[in-house]
């Protein structure tokens, strides 16, 4: 029951946003990189756009279990995950985890890296300080802060934000189906690309 509560609370309840804004932005990655190699995984991108908040997670489990891991000498925190040293940790996992499956490392491991960094970018964009993003580089903390989020709808999303996302979706979908029709939907929800080339 904490595990799901704590779902629910992540990254100050943008757990929706998340999902609306990774779909936008693999609809169009996706259609550029189909149109280079005709392979197309979305799905790994809205998956990936989760991951920066393993953090979250793992510290909430951690403290439930009475135990701490130390990051640069303090207990992981939310955040800890949100730079390109994890970016990095995380794309190679899911490439060589995904390269049993039969889908190429490079593929996996780009589209890994897409998904992770729409999750650092949609948190600059609503906070500011955001993150130390170039962690190890550097321990600055960027954000652009755009819009000052509040979860107003329900309490779990900012409606601002929400709705700006799914309008962002509805346009990539369309530019994406004027493009090239509407076979990329099979692909974007569950099926094969037509070539594993």
């Amino acid at each position: 029951m904490l595990l799901i509560f704590s779902l629910l609370r992540i990254n100050n309840n943008m757990i929706f946003e998340h999902w609306i804004y990774s779909t936008a932005i693999a609809i169009i990655f996706g259609m550029i990189y189909y149109k280079l190699t005709k392979r197309d995984y979305p799905w790994i991108i809205i998956a990936s756009a989760y991951a920066p908040d393993i953090d979250f997670i793992a510290s909430t489990l951690l403290k439930g279990a009475g135990m701490n891991v130390l990051i640069n000498g303090n207990p992981i925190r939310h955040g800890d995950c949100h730079n390109i040293a994890f970016l990095l940790l995380y794309a190679i996992f899911v490439a060589l985890l995904l390269d049993t499956i039969g889908i190429k490392f490079r593929d996996s491991f780009i589209f890994a890296s897409v998904g992770f960094c729409a999750h650092l970018f949609e948190d600059a964009l609503v906070f500011n300080p955001a993150y130390p993003l170039l962690w190890p580089l550097s321990t600055q903390e960027f954000g652009i802060g755009i819009i000052d989020y509040a979860p107003d709808l329900y309490g779990i999303a900012d409606s601002r934000v929400l709705i700006t996302g799914i309008i962002a979706v509805i346009l990539c979908a369309i530019i994406r189906t004027a493009y090239e029709g509407n076979g990329w939907l099979t692909r974007m929800f569950g099926c094969r690309s037509s070539q594993q080339a």
